[in-house]
């Protein structure tokens, strides 16, 4: 008996390891046209592109894993299927259970490691990788530069820009400062101008309309116009930066439960001022007092006495305006709050619900394996694929709406597992007992006894 749930276990085994290889490899098309860019557009030396490529592995093997559990369970026991090793167990008194409850437990410790990996390495890699990414994009000299702030990490200048278009190129509002180490520094400024890029490490910006002022020993120059070019090289080093604040994928389940705690107390806390804001115009009237005093300030003219009706109303309407757009500002916090407590209540649940999904997809893949009695990888990659894809069509629209407030986030996570895993358990019943449909016992007696039904 133990042999045979060893074989089971062992025929598990390849087409597992091959399923990884293979969807993994799928994901890893989406990836490889940025790997490409950022090794001929940005000069992104090979050593950290692949330093960026193991770094994104951890999010794929994440989902790859029980992907590749539904489709060995299908290669493998339709391999037996169709070699009637199956058939010749059930001749021997072996039941399907048998050869099915290891490879169970095999997928039972492989959902417990997805769940450890999830909070204990996947987001530090996560993290990681977009550290390295943002930084890898300041590798290009027009990534480096950032409207409204000064950047000073291009050797030679400090450039400050009001605007920016990332598409065209176009840049408005341009200070330049220059300090070149073998003329006189300028300061450059000009109304408009674009940026234009001359290979991977290098860049001009063509101004337009503007003033040079330099100062050269004591003689202050200055120059109007009408177009001016400076070159611009980027850093052959790449500057690596920490990173504290974290995304939702960046964080543990442990992690993001301390922030929804910090977040609702935050919310409760914009209510009841909402609350208090709303509610002061209405006790203020309820003791006698005109509603707004504590917004209008000093509520008497210059001779003490009350203010005219005409400039009450005045100190009454602006007062109401300041109210609501107190209250609208509010509001938009609490909402925000909301929205953020929605998304990492989502991301706490999914980094469960996948893990257990190897579970749930070996209870579906047995009786499919048996049904189709084909061992063909094709074959058994493209069941998978269908069954996969209804799976993760559920968590992205369970997403969506869990994100919006339209589901809980436990409903709109493990609905894809309750219904699939309904659905495994009732045609595992039905392979169990030779295709016969799940028998439903007799709860008639059941019924008499409770006095819900007379007898015959």
């Amino acid at each position: 008996m133990k042999k045979l749930q060893a074989y089971a276990v062992a025929e598990f085994t390849p087409p597992f390891i091959l399923s990884v290889a293979v969807f993994t490899f799928v994901m890893l098309l989406d990836k490889l046209l940025d790997l490409l860019d950022m090794i001929v557009t940005k000069g992104v030396p090979m050593r950290t592109v692949l330093e960026v490529f193991v770094l994104l592995l951890p999010s794929m093997i994440a989902v790859v894993v029980p992907m590749a559990v539904l489709a060995a369970v299908l290669m493998a026991f339709g391999r037996m299927a169709g070699d009637l090793e199956i058939t010749a167990m059930k001749a021997s008194g072996v039941g399907i259970m048998t050869t099915m409850w290891p490879v169970l437990v095999v997928a039972a410790l492989m959902a417990g490691a997805l769940v450890y990996f999830g909070n204990s390495v996947l987001p530090d890699a996560n993290h990681l990788a977009r550290n390295l990414l943002l930084d890898i994009g300041t590798l290009k000299p027009s990534a480096r530069i950032l409207p409204g702030m000064y950047v000073d990490d291009i050797e030679g200048f400090t450039i400050f820009v009001d605007s920016k278009d990332d598409l065209t190129g176009e840049l408005g509002g341009i200070y330049i400062e220059q300090v070149p180490s073998d003329a006189p520094s300028r300061i450059i400024t000009a109304m408009h101008g674009r940026m234009e890029p001359m290979s991977a490490n290098r860049m001009r910006i063509v101004l337009w309309d503007g003033q040079m002022h330099e100062l050269d020993e004591g003689d202050y120059r200055i120059l109007d116009f009408e177009n001016y070019t400076i070159e611009l090289d980027r850093s052959e080093e790449l500057v690596r930066r920490e990173r504290e604040n974290r995304g939702d994928r960046e964080m543990s389940a442990p992690m993001m439960r301390y922030t929804i705690d910090s977040l609702s107390t935050e919310s409760a806390m914009l209510r009841d001022s909402m609350r208090i804001l709303g509610r002061a115009p209405l006790l203020a009237l309820a003791s006698g007092e005109p509603p707004f005093a504590d917004l209008a300030g000093d509520s008497t003219e210059e001779g003490g006495g009350a203010l005219e009706p005409r400039a009450w109303y005045n100190v009454s309407r602006n007062n109401i305006m300041m109210r609501a757009s107190q209250l609208r500002i509010l509001d938009d916090r609490s909402a925000s709050a909301v929205r953020t407590m929605n998304k990492l209540g989502v991301e706490i649940h999914k980094k469960y619900s996948i893990p257990v999904a190897c579970i749930i997809f070996v209870l579906l893949g047995v009786p499919l394996g048996l049904s189709t009695r084909q061992g063909n990888a094709g074959i058994a990659l493209g069941v998978s694929l269908l069954f996969i894809l209804v799976y993760y069509l559920f968590l992205l629209g369970g997403e969506q709406l869990a994100d919006r407030g339209f589901l809980p986030a436990w409903l709109a996570m493990w609905s894809a597992d309750i219904l699939m895993g309904a659905l495994g358990v009732y045609l595992t019943i039905r392979s169990i007992n030779e295709g016969n449909p799940v028998p439903i016992p007799d709860l008639k007696p059941l019924a008499r006894r409770l006095g819900l039904m007379r007898e015959e």
